[in-house]
């Protein structure tokens, strides 16, 4: 696994993304799973926490990265490439992302709606109205600056935060 970014230069730099997803994303790490209710697996000896899948990728649509309605709880399970029944990410059964399209628009109408309605925007322009810096402070993260200079904030007790978030569930 690539280690994440620490450069937190600028307020776009990749390493105030990765803090917001963490923040963002706690709020669902060790929920069940809207498939199965499973809350957790084992994936090469280890214990893996379900967590939240973007409908719409964050990777190509920042305008919807940190929005709730574009989130499912899923389990490692159905998380995976290499799902065979239901899941989004299967690599290894194309049913199996069309059965999680048929899943969400069953069990999750209005939500699968939003999905339908908004796919369009990942052939928009890049969102930039708004920063990563900005949105880890709107997320509930702190910053501070040993220096007092804009170029050196950094997160301030991120871990923390992370509880937090965890804790309340949002």
């Amino acid at each position: 696994m690539r280690s994440k970014s620490i450069n937190y230069k600028t307020a776009d730099a990749p390493g105030w993304m990765h803090k917001c997803d963490d923040l963002f994303l706690a709020q669902f790490r060790g929920k069940p799973c809207e498939i199965c209710g499973a809350v957790s697996s084992i994936d090469n000896g280890r214990v893996v926490q379900s967590c939240g899948h973007h409908l719409i990728f964050k990777g190509r649509c920042r305008k919807f990265r940190y929005q709730i309605k574009n989130i499912v709880v899923l389990c490692p399970y159905h998380h995976s490439h290499f799902v065979q029944d239901i899941g989004p990410h299967s690599m290894v059964n194309t049913m199996a992302q069309k059965n999680f399209g048929d899943w969400m628009q069953k069990k999750k109408p209005g939500q699968f709606k939003w999905w339908k309605e908004n796919e369009e925007e990942i052939h928009k322009a890049w969102d930039r109205s708004w920063t990563y810096r900005e949105k880890y402070e709107e997320l509930g993260g702190e910053i501070h600056s040993k220096t007092g200079l804009i170029k050196d904030l950094k997160p301030y007790k991120h871990a923390a935060a992370l509880r937090r978030i965890k804790e309340n569930g949002s």
